[in-house]
């Protein structure tokens, strides 16, 4: 008996292998695919529908089936590869577009997916794809507050002299509004006005002919504008265009003609600054690069940005990204660079997080294809914030972002009535911005 069982044990051995092997070539992948399908074991599906994939067995259910199986587990660009294939063998199947539709979405390719519906009937377009069609509204509003005043009365000038000026921000209130409506599933309009309002101090001091303080406000209006052009399903062109207007008043006077000549007419001044030009972005399942150049106009001040981003999501999906942005500014007698990271992902359910920097002179510079010029003259060395943004709902999202811009304060001092000098001192402002963005339905 111990005899012939070590002849069994020993035949085992060696038959077995052939045997596993031609089991494992007769697997039934549709059987063994459509079951683990019916009971949601995804993972499972996964393996065994790629599998299957890789030795040729590849048709529109078992594409299908997969796809469902990556989306389930979050891997949109996998699961974008499987319903973009399901739809070479069906192209019309709604289960397939409809997944296709929301993996690009899920992983930030929403260029990809709004040309994805331009393909289809309207019919089927419009019932999957009404957030696209329909116009988003969005709204932000914030107050600034600095430590201006108190860190110049520290770092003013003590010695003697014989003239000094200079100007102080108090604090600021922000409010912006806009729409952004789609043409058709390749061409959106993004339009939007906004107010500010910048409340500052203006002091002047001449020896021994006055002494002049005054609070005024500095009004600001502007309306923006850019078309959103889908050429293909990787690439896009965003020209823009932004309009700035301000007005404000002296809130000196003085009795003396030759001091008011100093300080200058009272009245309104009022003048505008503007940015134009545009960038082209194209996008995989992994990365979206962006280029672009304006033109802006500050007040008396010229220059050309040229800008680049990568767009990173290593995981295929929104859940973790990252921003790098270079910018290049080209003034009259110099050059500035600047550079900003942002990194976010999901921090709990329906709510994402950012953290950023930048490094650099941001005044005279705009960022986000000019949705945002920063057209103070005084310096901005560098800056930092974090923005939190819920999702409340596919039509709803709430958002509160929070700025620290360390900037360099000036004062024009003249030691006697010939020599003159510029001193600096830094102080700091803080921003704080809550907005509501609106799909309508």
């Amino acid at each position: 008996m111990i005899k012939a069982g070590l002849v069994g044990l020993i035949l085992f051995f060696q038959i077995s292998p052939f045997s596993f092997a031609e089991k494992t070539e007769q697997i039934d992948y549709e059987t063994t695919s459509l079951r683990l399908y019916n009971e949601q074991k995804w993972d499972s599906l996964l393996i065994i529908g790629e599998e299957a994939i890789s030795k040729e067995y590849d048709y529109f259910y078992i594409r299908a089936r997969v796809g469902r199986a990556a989306f389930e587990l979050h891997l949109y660009v996998k699961a974008a590869k499987h319903f973009e294939k399901a739809l070479e063998f069906n192209d019309i199947d709604p289960f397939s577009v409809e997944y296709l539709y929301y993996a690009y979405r899920y992983s930030g390719r929403d260029t990809e997916a709004r040309f994805l519906l331009s393909r289809f009937p309207e019919q089927l377009a419009r019932s999957l794809g009404k957030p696209d069609r329909m116009p988003v509204l969005y709204i932000e509003a914030g107050p600034a507050f600095t430590n201006h005043i108190s860190s110049y009365d520290d770092n003013h000038q003590k010695s003697p002299g014989s003239y000094s000026e200079v100007y102080l921000n108090r604090n600021s209130q922000y409010l912006l509004a806009g729409i952004a409506q789609p043409v058709n599933y390749r061409i959106r309009i993004n339009v939007a006005a906004a107010l500010l309002n910048f409340n500052k101090k203006r002091t002047v001091n001449i020896t021994g002919l006055d002494s002049l303080s005054g609070d005024y406000s500095v009004k600001q209006w502007e309306a923006y504008l850019s078309p959103i052009i889908n050429l293909n399903k990787k690439m896009s062109i965003s020209p823009a265009f932004r309009l700035i207007g301000l007005s404000y008043e002296n809130p000196l006077q003085s009795e003396d003609p030759t001091v008011q000549r100093l300080i200058g007419p009272q009245g309104i001044r009022s003048y505008n600054d503007y940015a134009a030009g545009g960038e082209i972005t194209y996008s995989t399942p992994y990365l979206s690069y962006s280029m672009g150049a304006w033109q802006i106009h500050v007040d008396k001040t010229d220059n050309t940005q040229l800008s680049g981003n990568i767009f990173a999501r290593p995981n295929g999906n929104l859940n973790f990204y990252l921003s790098t942005s270079i910018s290049l500014n080209l003034f009259k007698d110099t050059t500035r660079l600047l550079i900003n990271q942002l990194i976010g992902g999901k921090v709990f359910k329906n709510l994402w997080g950012e953290a950023f920097f930048t490094l650099g002179d941001l005044s005279n510079t705009a960022e986000q294809n000019i949705q945002v010029v920063y057209n103070a003259f005084e310096k901005i060395k560098y800056r930092t914030g974090t923005r939190l943004v819920l999702n409340v709902n596919d039509y709803l999202k709430l958002s509160f972002r929070y700025q620290v811009f360390f900037r360099e304060g000036t004062e024009l001092f003249y030691q006697n009535e010939s020599k003159f000098k510029i001193f600096s001192y830094n102080y700091q402002s803080h921003s704080i911005t809550g907005g509501i963005t609106w799909n309508l339905h």
